[in-house]
C-alpha cells in the first residue's frame, strides 16, 4: 500500500513539473475559479506547431451558478465543459493541476450529461437515454455539485429541444433547494435570453473570426451569446459535396428571412 501511495504522488509530482501545472486551493466554500485552465489530455495530444487555449472559467452560487456557453461544433465547448471537472477531480485528489491557478470549493459529485449513446435491447432510443441521465441528475442535486450539460434536447424536434433546454435551466436556477454550479453547452442561441430573466444565468461563447468564407475557431470563452452555429461551415470542412453545402446554405437564408418576418 505504501509503495503505492508514493508511486501515486511520484507520477502526480512528474506529471505537475513537465507540464507546468499548479498548486490548487482547495476550500470549505461553493466558489470555483480557475485561471487559465486547460485540458491535461488534449493539450499532449495536440501537433507540435499548435498550443492549447488556456480559459478562465468561474462559477459560484450567488452571483454565476450557470454558464449558458453557445458556439460552432469544433469551437472547444466540450473541452472547457470537461477540463473544468478534470480540474476540479484533480486537485480534490491531491494532484497540481493544468491551469495557472484555481481555487476549488469541495465538490460531492460531478454530473455530466454528454454524448450521445442508446439503449436498444431495452428499447430506450438516444433521446430517451438523455431524459433519463438527466432526470437522475436533476433528482440528486446539492449545493456542492459541478453539472456539465452539453447540448440537452437535440434528440427531439427543434421547439421540444428548446422548451425542455429552457425549462431545466430555469429548475437549475429557481429551484428551492440547491444552486448546483453549471456549464450549459447549447446550439439553441434562444436560450441566451435566459441570462436576462435569471441573475445567476450568464451568457459565454467560444470566439471564432470569420475570414472570406472560412471560419476561425479562436477556442476563447469570452462573455455574451453566440449568434451562428457554422453547422454548414462543418459540413463543407467534413467534405460533405459542394451542392448540398450550397443548398444547404441557401435554405438557411431562407429560414432566417422568415424567422425575421414573422
Amino acid at each position: 500500500r505504501l509503495v503505492a501511495l508514493l508511486d501515486c504522488l511520484l507520477a502526480f509530482a512528474r506529471v505537475a513539473g513537465k507540464y507546468g501545472y499548479s498548486k490548487p486551493e482547495v476550500t470549505d466554500d461553493f466558489t470555483i475559479d480557475i485561471r487559465e485552465g486547460r485540458h491535461p489530455v488534449i493539450e499532449r495530444q495536440l501537433p507540435l506547431e499548435e498550443q492549447f487555449v488556456p480559459n478562465n472559467v468561474f462559477l459560484d452560487r450567488d452571483e454565476q451558478q450557470v454558464l449558458m456557453i453557445t458556439g460552432p461544433n469544433m469551437s472547444g465547448k466540450s473541452a472547457v465543459l470537461r477540463q473544468t471537472a478534470l480540474i476540479c477531480l484533480m486537485a480534490q485528489m491531491g494532484a497540481f493541476v493544468p491551469a495557472a491557478g484555481a481555487r476549488i470549493g469541495i465538490l460531492d459529485r460531478i454530473f455530466t450529461r454528454v454524448g450521445a449513446s442508446d439503449n436498444i435491447s431495452s428499447g430506450e432510443s438516444t433521446f430517451m437515454v438523455e431524459m433519463h441521465e438527466t432526470a437522475s441528475i436533476l433528482n440528486n442535486i446539492t449545493d456542492r455539485s459541478l453539472i456539465l450539460l452539453d447540448e440537452i434536447g437535440r434528440g427531439t424536434s427543434t421547439y421540444d429541444g428548446i422548451s425542455i433546454a429552457w425549462s431545466i435551466a430555469e429548475f437549475l436556477h429557481e429551484n428551492a433547494f440547491a444552486r448546483p454550479k453549471t456549464l450549459f453547452a447549447t446550439h439553441y442561441h434562444e436560450l441566451n435570453e435566459l441570462a436576462i430573466r435569471f441573475p445567476r444565468i450568464k451568457n459565454f461563447h467560444i470566439a471564432t473570426r470569420e475570414v472570406g468564407h472560412k471560419v476561425l475557431f479562436l477556442r476563447k470563452l469570452v462573455p455574451g451569446g453566440s449568434e451562428h452555429s457554422f453547422g454548414i461551415h462543418v459540413a463543407r470542412m467534413a467534405g460533405m459535396p459542394r451542392s448540398i453545402v450550397d443548398r444547404a446554405t441557401a435554405i438557411l437564408e431562407q429560414l432566417e428571412k422568415k424567422r425575421v418576418g414573422e
